[in-house]
Formats: C-alpha cells, structure tokens, sequence
C-alpha cells in the first residue's frame, strides 16, 4: 500500500464491481421510471375514456345549430342533440377526431311549413331512422318520417322531417 492505506492500483476484480453496482442503479432507476410513466398514461387514458363518455351520454338543448348547418330550422322553440365519438377519442395519434351530432328539433308552425313547401319530401319506407338512446325520450311514437335529397344536399347535416308534428331529426358529421 502507498501512502494513506488505500490501495495502489484497482484490480479488475473492484472495477467490475464498481461498474455492475452502477450499471444495476441505472437500470433499477429507468425501469421505475418507466413504470411510473406507464401508470400515468393508463390513469390519463381512463380519465379521458371517462370524459368522452361523460360528453357523449350528456343530451344538450342549447341552440348551436342554425340554418346554416340544418336548413329551415329556423328560430325553434326546442331543441336535444348529443355528439357522439365514432373514432377512438382519447388516442395520441395526431389528426382529425370525427364528431357526429343527432338532434330533435320541435320546429315553430311557420317553419315547418315553410321548411315542408321550400324541399320535396317523401315518405321514409322501410325501418324508421335510428334515435340515439339519449334522445328517443323526445320522439313520439308512430312518427312517419319524411325525407328530402335536395334538403341533404343543402346543408351540412341528414334531415327525416315529420310535418305533422313539426318535428325534424338530424344527423350531422364534423371532422
């Protein structure tokens, strides 16, 4: 031993030593922090599975829809819409998430008139248009939809009209 009782030089036994404790550190160190990011990204992909489900269960009657997205709406008195997620809301791929909304509009009498004058409508045949669950609570029974190409082509959204009942269901998709 030179001077102060440490050893000379380092055997190649304590530098193995030395480098595996280090390398063993590293390693325990990088796999907690992965897992820890793991758990994070599985609390954070449930916390908004949550929420999209949360949005796409609520049924909304503010009035964001206008003639400009359902022609001939107008100013009605009543509306319930719900958005719904048909593509995987919650993913980290980048791009466009597709947003499809369904409403019943309760049109004004002077509307519906105008709205069954101004398009051709023909009677649906066949099985009824689908109501979202959310929204079945505000379409009567028995309705006879109608329909019109020239009032699809028109706007932004999928109309079945039922006059009689100045009723109009839409469908729209925003992506």
């Amino acid at each position: 031993m030179a001077g102060g009782g440490y050893p000379a030089r380092v055997t190649r036994r304590s530098w193995l030593l030395a480098a595996s404790t280090v390398l063993g550190v590293v390693l325990l160190t990088g796999g907690a922090g992965a897992l820890w990011l793991t758990r994070t990204d599985h609390a954070e992909e449930r916390d908004c599975v949550a929420r999209v489900a949360a949005e796409e269960s609520t049924v909304r009657t503010d009035r964001r829809w206008t003639d400009r997205d359902v022609p001939g709406v107008g100013a009605y008195p009543e509306i319930h819409w719900q958005v719904d997620y048909p593509s995987f809301a919650c993913s980290r791929a980048p791009g466009p998430t597709d947003l499809r909304y369904q409403g019943v509009v309760r049109l004004a009498p002077a509307d519906a008139r105008a709205l069954a004058t101004t398009y051709a409508w023909t009677p649906v045949t066949g099985a009824a248009p689908e109501v979202w669950p959310g929204l079945t609570g505000h379409v009567p029974d028995g309705v006879r939809w109608r329909r019109s190409a020239d009032h699809d082509a028109a706007g932004a959204a999928e109309a079945w009209f039922a006059p009689e009942r100045s009723l109009l269901l839409f469908t729209a998709v925003d992506t």
